[in-house]
């Protein structure tokens, strides 16, 4: 599961004071307290390292709040990742708090260490892979034909948010702009001139899609690569990505 829609700032912000309160009352309680400024460094790597890397993927505020931390691409963070982004975290407060500071003059609203670890803070409740439901379509009279409307919608990447129909001859997605229909700029990372093509079968009411010898792959929402020159098949709703799951799409009807 895959979270891209950025916490609130007045979430994130909440979720800060929450902890602070948290971790002092976890170190007053552990530790006698003329060690307490020794120790607080290390209580914060492991408050913020042990519960953003654990199944929470957030600490206490963070889960109050609604909040988990991934990364850039919107995965959920390992123990290392999480170790990493609260060691730079710490950076951030030791700088009199101006890597805290920058989150609210970033474009993307992205702390120093969230920056630095290549995090960042999304809400919970917005997962990836699920948007808006498609508005509900009346049913068909009695010897009514179904008409359907076989689409690609990007996800992540440059064509998010964006809806194209996917036609009888299917859509190609790469860098020529002589043959792609989905063309993507010439410096793109990871995207071959020709990289893959979705196709749509009226028969089965599935979608095909093709690797065209893509240098980096082309892969489904699981994962799992597809085979170059061997069709996978896709169900409305699936997912799939381009080289990295900075270029995911899905198919719908």
């Amino acid at each position: 599961m895959t979270y891209r829609q950025m916490g609130p700032m007045g979430a994130r912000i909440g979720a800060f004071f929450l902890d602070q309160i948290f971790l002092t009352l976890i170190l007053c309680a552990s530790i006698p307290y003329g060690l307490f400024p020794l120790l607080a460094v290390t209580g914060n790597l492991l408050y913020f390292g042990f519960f953003e890397g654990s199944g929470l993927h957030a600490s206490l505020g963070k889960r109050l709040c609604g909040l988990i931390v991934v990364d850039r691409d919107g995965v959920p963070l390992d123990f290392g990742r999480a170790f990493l982004r609260t060691l730079c975290r710490i950076l951030s407060g030791v700088i009199l708090g101006i890597g805290f500071l920058m989150g609210l003059l970033d474009r993307e609203g992205k702390a120093l260490h969230d920056q630095m670890a290549g995090t960042f803070v999304a809400l919970r409740s917005a997962p990836g892979h699920i948007h808006s439901p498609e508005p509900s379509r009346p049913q068909p009279e009695k010897g009514e034909e179904t008409v359907i409307h076989p689409q690609i919608i990007g996800i992540s990447g440059q064509f998010a948010g964006q809806a194209f129909p996917v036609s009888t001859h299917g859509v190609m997605l790469g860098r020529d702009p002589a043959s792609c229909d989905f063309v993507f700029p010439a410096n793109a990372k990871g995207i071959s001139r020709n990289h893959c093509k979705l196709q749509f079968n009226p028969q089965t009411q599935m979608f095909v899609l093709y690797d065209l010898g893509s240098s980096f792959g082309t892969y489904l929402g699981s994962g799992i690569q597809v085979p170059q020159g061997q069709p996978a098949a896709l169900r409305a709703g699936d997912e799939f990505y381009l080289a990295t799951r900075a270029n995911v799409f899905r198919v719908s009807l």
